[in-house]
């Protein structure tokens, strides 16, 4: 008896440390066509769609006929040159065909790589200066290849930068219409640092200076608004915005999409503003807190205190297009998967206690449950690939050899074009 006294502390201090592997290890695979576009790759990072990816291996989304998803070759768009700064080694367009088997498909980047990004060289630093494009933008075939995808099923994400410079007006229009939403030019960034010249771009001190016609001469955190090159402007926390000035919050019903998802996240990159048109649902909105000083620089602006962070329009179909207003998946994730169940809510819960806005918080707070969730409803509805006439090509398009020439190079675009 007294053994067995002893034993049972130790049996269930294995099962706690052993318990969620195993669960894990139990949890089945399922398998999702999903075609992710990212064409701002200039170097082996993938920093704009590895923490999809990430997400995609701790929840078991394989490829149609088996096979982990792998950030450096399962997607489309430009592929680095073997050593930093080398130019693309190729580029691979989106095709009607890779859209249309695709379960989901998603726009992760369309900016591009430009010739100062591959300047640094082994230092892997994308310029901030404007330079001469090599390869970006949404093409006008792109975007009505992800159109008619939704128009038949497919469900679609797009994330910033995908209607802004460099696609053209032909293809931001067309993504509007499918999306459901207008991009109004505006958009906006948090700096931690605004005197950091190695983070700050000089193109958008010179908007400011210019528009102002004074100095740059900010220091510390705040948020930069921008539209064109004509207004800049600068909230700084403590004058204009509160300490966390800028944060997420879900809509009220809130969607079953975002039920895991934390309200008051703050958000730390790159958004844009835009307007959902009629027949578009909000499902969660950026949310400025404001003192009366930001409250009159917005007003003089034209520019709301409250406006959309993820909308979707559902298709009669069945698809559905949601806009991310945001650069929602570029995140600095470069651990390894964690095979525990219960991971991602555990995660979730120790993010709370950040209070200035993080990378982090805001991918374990609001993305991850977000993304886990939508990846969680078109799994149980059945891949398309497993749907009669439907391919299986979606999910492994960017590969080398067979399935790279049926997405077809011919939108390859090696030459070098202004910016």
């Amino acid at each position: 008896m007294g053994r067995l006294r002893w034993l049972w502390p130790l049996a269930l201090a294995a099962a706690l440390a052993l318990g969620p592997r195993g669960l894990h290890a139990l949890r089945p695979q399922r398998s999702l066509a999903i075609v992710v576009l990212d064409k701002t790759v200039p170097f082996p990072t993938y920093v704009e769609h590895r923490s999809l990816f990430w997400l995609l291996d701790h929840l078991k989304i394989v490829r149609p006929g088996g096979g982990r998803y792998d950030p450096s070759r399962d997607y489309l768009g430009a592929f680095p040159g073997p050593r930093p700064g080398d130019r693309p080694s190729r580029t691979v367009d989106l095709t009607e065909e890779a859209a249309r088997a695709a379960d989901l498909l998603y726009l992760a980047d369309t900016y591009g790589v430009y010739e100062d990004d591959l300047e640094s060289g082994p230092a892997m630093r994308a310029a901030l200066e404007r330079s001469p494009k090599v390869y970006g933008g949404l093409s006008l075939a792109e975007a009505e290849a992800a159109v008619r995808a939704v128009a038949r099923g497919t469900t679609l994400v797009a994330e910033f930068n995908t209607l802004g410079s460099p696609t053209a007006p032909p293809a931001r229009t067309a993504l509007e219409t499918a999306l459901g939403v207008h991009w109004t030019r505006w958009m906006g960034r948090y700096f931690s640092r605004l005197e950091d010249r190695d983070e700050v771009p000089e193109w958008l001190r010179r908007d400011w200076e210019r528009e102002w016609s004074a100095r740059w001469e900010f220091t510390g955190p705040g948020y930069v608004l921008l539209r064109d090159d004509t207004h800049c402007e600068v909230l700084l926390p403590g004058r204009h915005v509160e300490e966390v000035g800028l944060t997420i919050e879900r809509e009220r019903p809130v969607d079953r999409l975002l039920a895991e998802a934390g309200d008051g996240t703050s958000y730390p990159y790159w958004f844009d503003l835009v307007e959902a048109r009629p027949g578009t649902e909000v499902l969660a909105s950026f949310s400025w807190h404001l003192t009366d000083a930001g409250r009159g620089r917005l007003e003089r602006r034209g520019l709301p205190a409250r406006f959309p962070a993820v909308t979707r329009k559902r298709s009669p179909s069945g698809g559905a297009a949601y806009y991310f207003a945001g650069d929602f998946a570029d995140n600095p994730l470069e651990r390894p998967p964690v095979p525990l169940a219960g991971y991602l809510r555990a995660r979730r819960a120790l993010e709370r206690i950040k209070i200035a806005p993080s990378e982090g918080a805001f991918y374990w707070r609001f993305y991850a449950p977000m993304m886990t969730r939508l990846l969680d409803e078109l799994a149980s509805r059945g891949g398309r690939s497993e749907r009669p006439g439907a391919g299986r090509r979606g999910g492994i398009a960017a590969r080398p050899g067979r399935s790279e020439r049926a997405c077809s190079l011919a939108g390859r675009t090696d030459r070098a074009a202004s910016g």
